[in-house]
């Protein structure tokens, strides 16, 4: 379990608030960079990270036994990717993310080397097939209508619990519940490894399925990762999709008159507004509450936690 000082240690997994509501120009040219070594590929980003020279240290220390069929240094650029700066809005993580998410390409390619060696060493991880979550303070319900793409590197969990002592019980709070197909099990190469972290990988495309609102003050929103209608991610190498994905076993079912009464008790009403993505002339009307696909197990926690208001 975490606790609320890892949760308050990683904002990784609360950013998503951060990420532009617009289509950006795809992410390409640094796979034309030659995989170094972890130390050689962060030397043109040495001036942007304090204590950068510790941090990698540390991280290939941590990887000497490497998983996955991963190389020390491939393990190593996941690991340092994961580690917490004193300050968090310095850690590698939080400049790599900002600069993905930036409307200017250019800033970029300083982190091209590091870029080919981490994403060299994502694809060559299995893909997942699972349900994670993802959570941000504050209600996103009205900026997701329609298809979204998020640019950042981004942090989720298979654990409902973790989420929970990331974004808290209490406040304004959206929780994503996302369908991966491309998600990345990093635990074994992570500094906290008790996070249960799926990565999902920059350009990464949803389609929003449904929203909802189970209680008071809290949003979810659900996701379905989607093929993209062209790559706004350049592989590292050859392949042009991730390693094959590999399915988790599907949860244990449950009464279903649960699930319809939370269907019919917790819509969010959504006004009609024009969709960011929508080619001109092909509008459709804004997505509604009126089916969803969800754990039963997940209902059933929420149903006891978090009563619906009536």
């Amino acid at each position: 379990m975490a606790s609320t000082a890892s949760r308050l240690l990683n904002p990784r997994f609360l950013d998503a608030n951060e990420e532009p509501n617009q289509v950006l120009l795809p992410i390409r040219g640094y796979a034309k960079e030659p995989l170094l070594s972890l130390e050689e590929a962060v030397k043109p980003v040495y001036e942007l990270l304090d204590d950068l020279d510790t941090m990698v240290d540390t991280a290939m220390r941590n990887s000497k036994k490497s998983a996955n069929t991963l190389t020390i240094n491939e393990s190593a650029a996941i690991h340092l990717y994961t580690m917490q700066w004193e300050d968090p809005s310095v850690s590698l993580y939080t400049l790599l993310n900002r600069t993905l998410r930036s409307e200017r390409r250019e800033p970029l390619r300083p982190w091209f080397r590091y870029l080919k060696l981490i994403l060299t060493a994502l694809y060559k991880l299995p893909s997942l097939k699972s349900t994670v979550w993802r959570g941000v303070h504050g209600n996103l319900s009205d900026e997701y209508d329609d298809d979204h793409i998020w640019w950042g590197f981004s942090s989720c969990t298979e654990s409902l619990e973790i989420m929970e002592q990331f974004v808290g019980k209490s406040g304004v709070r959206t929780l994503f519940n996302i369908e991966c197909i491309n998600g990345k099990d990093i635990r074994p190469h992570s500094f906290y490894k008790k996070e249960h972290e799926i990565l999902l990988l920059p350009g990464t495309y949803f389609r929003v399925i449904s929203k909802w609102s189970p209680a008071k003050d809290l949003y979810i929103i659900h996701l379905r990762e989607t093929a993209a209608p062209r790559p706004y991610l350049e592989p590292p190498f050859g392949s042009t999709l991730p390693n094959t994905p590999v399915s988790t076993p599907s949860p244990p079912t449950t009464d279903t008159s649960a699930i319809e009464d939370l269907q019919k008790s917790s819509t969010i009403s959504v006004k009609p507004r024009t969709q960011e993505f929508a080619v001109s002339g092909t509008y459709k009307k804004p997505i509604r509450t009126y089916s969803f696909v969800i754990l039963p197990l997940v209902i059933m926690v929420y149903i006891e936690e978090y009563p619906v208001d009536e």
